[in-house]
Formats: structure tokens, C-alpha cells, sequence
């Protein structure tokens, strides 16, 4: 049980560092906007910020989500329906943030760069492959479906062993 509180207080402390992290890039995109002194416009295109901020939204939905199921593990112990409920809601905001990530990395590619011959050049190919933690993510995601499975069949056990004598 120690190691699922140290989980709480790590998933916690992801939450509290990407709350900081969608806020600056706020903050940050604000100025930019505001700033008068370059246009930043052909830099870092309007619809990119506001991917960047709901792609960060997303992940941190499904974290808060996936501590919400870890503190249920320590106040009902593991098998229980709150934790199920909250393992699907993370795990379904973390494929749709995985998917997401993974579509536009390849939408920006395809169309910041000239195709030659039917392909990228090479520096797009460098930047799909570099961005391969969506991919990553995306297992994640499977990852916890399948632990929510194992917690509902566990549940679904504990429910009948309490109602046999």
C-alpha cells in the first residue's frame, strides 16, 4: 500500500507541475500576442496554441482522473467501482490526447513541408520520428484499460464472494 501512496503523491505532483505548465503557456502566448516589438505569427501559427493548450487540458484531465482512482484504491481498497469509473475516464482522455498528438504531428509535417517525389524531405521525417512519445502515450493508454478490466474483474469477484456463505 505504500507504493500506491507514493503513486498518489507523484500523480499529485504531475498534476501540480502540468496546472504550472498549461498556465504559463498561457501566459506565454499572451505576450507573444501582445507584443508589438516582432510579429511571432509565422513562427508559431494561431491554431498551434490552442492545440498546445487543449492537448494540455487533455493530459490533465486524465491525470487528475487517474488520481481519483489511485486515492480510491487507498480509501476503498482496490477492488471497488469508483476506481473502474475513474481508470476508463483516464484512459479514454489519454487515447483521445494520444491520437490528437499523434494526427497533428503528422497534419503539421504534411503541410509545413514540400512533398518530393510523394514524400517528405528528411527534416519532416526527423520530426515525426522524434515524436514518438504520443505513440508511447498512446500504450499508456491501453495499458490502463486493461488494469481497469483486471480492477472490474475484481470487483465483479469480491461482489460475489460477499454474497456466498
Amino acid at each position: 500500500m505504500s507504493k500506491i501512496k507514493i503513486l498518489n503523491w507523484i500523480l499529485k505532483g504531475l498534476i501540480l507541475i502540468t496546472a504550472l505548465g498549461i498556465a504559463f503557456t498561457l501566459y506565454l502566448y499572451s505576450a507573444i500576442q501582445h507584443s508589438h516589438s516582432a510579429d511571432y505569427s509565422k513562427l508559431i501559427p494561431v491554431y498551434y496554441r490552442y492545440i498546445v493548450v487543449v492537448k494540455g487540458i487533455l493530459f490533465l484531465s486524465s491525470m487528475i482522473y487517474l488520481q481519483a482512482s489511485v486515492s480510491s484504491f487507498i480509501k476503498h481498497n482496490f477492488f471497488n467501482p469508483k476506481s473502474v469509473k475513474y481508470l476508463k475516464y483516464s484512459g479514454v482522455l489519454l487515447l483521445v490526447y494520444s491520437l490528437t498528438g499523434i494526427a497533428f504531428t503528422i497534419i503539421f509535417v504534411l503541410a509545413n513541408n514540400s512533398l518530393k517525389n510523394g514524400f517528405p524531405d528528411m527534416d519532416s521525417l526527423n520530426f515525426l520520428f522524434k515524436s514518438n512519445s504520443h505513440i508511447a502515450t498512446l500504450i499508456i493508454a491501453i495499458g490502463i484499460f486493461i488494469v481497469a478490466d483486471i480492477v472490474k474483474s475484481g470487483v465483479t469477484i469480491k461482489q460475489e464472494n460477499e454474497l456466498t456463505i
